[in-house]
């Protein structure tokens, strides 16, 4: 019973998680500087 696996299995899916979220939003702040406004609003939905 190697509980310890599934334990490391799941904070490195995590923090993968965490990193492609941070990507993204870095990714789409440098696209949308111009159209901060409205347009980050519009995308979300």
């Amino acid at each position: 019973m190697d509980w310890w696996g599934w334990v490391i299995l799941a904070l490195v899916a995590l923090l993968v998680l965490i990193t492609l979220a941070i990507v993204v939003q870095r990714r789409r702040r440098r696209g949308g500087v111009i159209g901060l406004g409205g347009s980050g609003r519009r995308d979300r939905r």
